[in-house]
């Protein structure tokens, strides 16, 4: 497996997971809509049935992006001749503190908060469902500088730890953290199968990284699993048969 592969895949689910975003949005404001009676005291807890529907939307989001995840992973793995795919979409999975549905739902639930703020200033202002999903694709990273929040209390939204403010971008880095870790981790499971002693991690980029080149180029027993540092890391195994020389 090389670095363009894996390229290939996480740019394609860059694009299916903004297309996925996009139309979340434009179905829960379409919900939103249907009960503009609330105002600008609108809630997704307005109304029971409201409630549920706009959940039921989200969780269709996160299952969405996390099933293309794991296909495009699974891709890599079939064209690389391994095995190995499905123990190691679950091993990746373990392998974090938060599972990856987890991390969307989370951040599926950021987009819910941020969106009945954007509904509330819509309906107080009586904004078109399309001009209002322009505003929210257009600010969401920052919807402060959108004209319609200004003079608005700088608490609306939750800042701090966990709180990623492009949930376009979030989204997009779940999937391709979990596409490239699984990849890797099947490409070790083949290696490791296949009677490799060892391996050395290589630098696939040429950007800055303290923590990458700190195990780069080290000779590492093949019983250590491959070690995904951090989000998006291009460091690539060189597994080697012969005997480790200590």
């Amino acid at each position: 497996m090389n670095n363009d592969q894996i390229i290939s895949q996480v740019t394609a689910f860059k694009k299916e997971s903004r297309s996925e975003f996009e139309k979340t949005v434009a179905a829960l404001i379409a919900l939103a809509y249907k009960y503009s009676k609330f105002g600008a005291n609108f809630l997704w807890t307005s109304d029971p049935v409201l409630e549920r529907e706009a959940n039921r939307i989200l969780r269709g989001l996160s299952d969405e992006l996390s099933a293309k995840a794991k296909a495009r992973a699974l891709a890599i793995i079939s064209a690389s001749g391994w095995d190995f795919g499905e123990d190691a979409w679950e091993d990746a999975n373990e392998r974090v503190d938060v599972p990856i549905l987890t991390r969307f739902d989370q951040q599926a639930s950021f987009l819910r908060d941020l969106l009945e703020i954007w509904i509330a200033i819509a309906f107080a202002e009586k904004m078109t469902q399309a001009y209002l999903k322009i505003c929210v694709i257009r600010y969401l990273s920052n919807p402060y500088a959108s004209p319609l929040w200004r003079g608005l209390p700088a608490g609306l939204l939750k800042h701090g730890p966990g709180y990623q403010r492009d949930i376009i971008n979030q989204l997009a880095l779940i999937g391709q953290d979990a596409i490239i870790a699984s990849s890797r981790l099947a490409e070790w499971m083949d290696a490791r199968a296949r009677g490799a002693n060892y391996y050395i991690r290589r630098r696939g980029s040429f950007y800055p990284c303290g923590e990458c080149q700190e195990l780069a180029n080290k000779p590492i027993p093949i019983d250590v699993p491959w070690d995904f540092t951090h989000a998006r890391c291009m460091c690539y195994p060189e597994y080697h048969y012969e005997n480790l020389q200590i």
